[in-house]
């Protein structure tokens, strides 16, 4: 049986096959969210089909879009994700990767949406850990950066959620594409 990886983004959709502990098929698929929520089901479908269908498949979820001004609080936005997810492959076994680092059921991720909100940095860091005992990971995203020590194949990071990572200068909203304007100037001349 194969694993889909999913980070369901605010922007972008991204899934990986994986078979055998290696990844088979990857894709990413530019998709706002916040433009067209009722299409997220669809795409995911379609996403799906490029990395060699569903059935019979474990899902592994990660999100962001949660995040996205779509939605008023993080609990709407984890239901209204996990809600298109279950609209694409009914009856699927599907796992939340949380903060912690633990795969919960999506209805535990619905019942504590700040603990299944925006782990995906994780996911990369315990990926990472595995291979490389010692190092930081620089993230570079659409919108964020992270920047996650490993020790001793271990995430070390100060904060798992999104305010404490951005106190700890863990998370900077600077990105390749959705960069704030207001995250690297303080002025703009007019």
């Amino acid at each position: 049986m194969s694993v889909i990886g999913w980070d369901i983004g605010g922007v972008h959709v991204k899934a990986a096959r994986v078979t055998e502990g290696r990844v088979a098929r990857s894709t990413l698929r530019a998709f706002s969210i916040e433009r067209d929520l009722d299409a997220l089901a669809r795409v995911l479908c379609d996403i799906a089909d490029d990395v060699a269908g569903a059935s019979g498949d474990r899902h592994a979820i990660t999100m962001t879009a949660e995040l996205s001004q779509r939605f008023r609080t993080k609990g709407e936005g984890v239901d209204a994700v996990l809600a298109a997810h279950e609209a694409a492959f009914p009856g699927a076994d599907v796992a939340v990767l949380d903060t912690a680092g633990n795969f919960i059921t999506p209805a535990e991720a619905r019942y504590a949406p700040l603990d299944a909100s925006a782990s995906n940095w994780l996911a990369t860091a315990l990926v990472v850990g595995r291979r490389h005992p010692d190092c930081l990971l620089v993230d570079m995203g659409s919108t964020t950066t992270d920047i996650i020590p490993i020790v001793a194949h271990e995430v070390m990071a100060l904060g798992r959620t999104d305010p404490d990572r951005l106190a700890s200068g863990e998370l900077v909203y600077t990105g390749v594409i959705r960069t704030p304007i207001e995250a690297v100037v303080t002025s703009v001349p007019w």
